[in-house]
């Protein structure tokens, strides 16, 4: 251990506490803070920031109780790489995060029971599996929070959509039947 870190407790005037290893004025090693809008975090630190292992909780002084949390990996004081996350609407979320948004790989679950795998970017769904409560499944792209793109929707009645989607409606493409009829689809409308 460098001789340079010491443990410390402080508490600053604008309402900060830090408990932990302190180093250059600054925390740095493992410590627990609480801020002025009561969150916490308790994890790592490098050069006063979040970096490394940490929880951070988030508090709702509406509620007076901590309604989210984040577990994983920060750096420089944000959410970067693997973590986990709970919303306050009850959405649980785990996969990569860059700069407090999640990109990349990710798993979703939300409130209604509805989930999603797939890729993110900028904190948006892009592409994957989007399985419904209901148990219908849809395949392809998303933007907006919409089935928006290619992709293929498959009913629990053994019925299937393939073609492109807008603002979450079947624009153009085929219906398949379980008794091996198909259906075309053409702005928005099935064709007979």
């Amino acid at each position: 251990m460098d001789n340079d870190i010491k443990n410390v407790k402080c508490q600053s005037a604008n309402g900060l506490s830090y408990r932990g290893e302190w180093k250059d004025d600054k925390p740095n090693g493992g410590g627990r803070m609480e801020f002025a809008n009561h969150d916490v975090y308790e994890g790592e630190w490098k050069d006063g920031l979040m970096d490394g292992e940490g929880l951070y909780r988030f508090y709702d002084p509406k509620k007076d109780e901590y309604t989210s949390s984040y577990e994983g990996q920060f750096s420089e004081g944000k959410r970067h790489g693997v973590g986990r996350m709970l919303f306050p609407n009850r959405t649980f979320y785990v996969g990569q995060w860059q700069a407090d948004k999640r990109v990349g790989d990710g798993f979703a679950t939300f409130a209604n029971g509805d989930s999603f795998q797939g890729l993110w970017q900028n904190d948006q769904m892009m592409r994957g599996v989007y399985a419904l409560a209901n148990g219908d499944r849809y395949d392809g792209e998303i933007s907006g929070g919409r089935f928006n793109g290619y992709g293929k929707y498959f009913f629990t009645s053994g019925q299937w959509f393939v073609g492109e989607w807008t603002n979450g409606i079947m624009l153009k493409g085929m219906v398949y039947f379980p008794d091996g009829k198909l259906k075309e689809i053409a702005d928005g409308k099935i064709k007979d």
